[in-house]
């Protein structure tokens, strides 16, 4: 059940004997790969989280594998995002993430060269790695954090000091809503990363929100 202002989220209880345990946020979406993109259709999926974005989101509890599955941790329903890239030939790639994903121009590392032309942030967590880009972001409220838009030089560092403690927002460049799902279009070398892992080139794409596909145990 999606929450709502003032409710309770997420109980005490073991880990289910069955449910991995996955060390982070790709990690995670890889299960729901592997099951299918089906609505609803084996759903949520159970497993124990014990690093990554979504992991410090959830308050980053320091837990094994073992005391997960004696009933230390606690058990939360989440949101996913269930993600479609459209590469430049026109092919199609459906893909999951559980924290964050992000459209834009790759940086010489390899990483987001962030608000360098247009960058579309899609938060379900708080942070993508040291950076507080979601910082209105909940994992299990039914919607997406998205940022949209680009700086010019001399407000990128500014920008990108300012997003360590997610005041980077609001500018009057950079637009924010918060959504049930997202299309991205009209790209110009443009790349996307799920989770932190690079997807490829990309013009577009689409993601929305799969609302208590996950049961994350931590």
């Amino acid at each position: 059940m999606t929450i709502r202002r003032g409710e309770d989220w997420g109980a005490p209880g073991p880990l289910a004997a069955n449910a991995p345990v996955v060390g982070g946020d790709a990690d995670l979406a890889a299960l729901l790969d592997r099951a299918g993109t089906g609505v609803g259709e084996g759903l949520p999926i159970e497993a124990g989280l014990v690093g990554g974005d979504l992991h410090r989101t959830l308050g980053a509890p320091a837990r094994s594998a073992g005391s997960l599955r004696s009933g230390e941790g606690l058990r939360l329903p989440c949101d996913a995002m269930e993600v479609e890239l459209r590469r430049p030939d026109g092919e199609l790639v459906r893909r999951h993430a559980v924290a964050h994903v992000v459209f834009g121009r790759a940086a010489r590392n390899g990483t987001p060269a962030w608000w360098r032309g247009r960058t579309v942030v899609v938060m379900n967590a708080t942070h993508v790695g040291d950076l507080d880009l979601g910082p209105r972001a909940h994992p299990g409220d039914g919607l997406l954090d998205v940022t949209d838009g680009g700086l010019p030089r001399r407000d990128r560092r500014r920008a990108a000091d300012r997003a360590v403690t997610g005041t980077h927002v609001p500018h009057p460049a950079l637009g924010e809503r918060r959504t049930r799902e997202v299309l991205v279009e009209g790209l110009d070398h443009g790349m996307a990363w799920l989770d932190g892992v690079p997807a490829g080139a990309v013009v577009g794409g689409h993601v929305r929100v799969l609302p208590d596909a996950l049961l994350v145990v931590v």
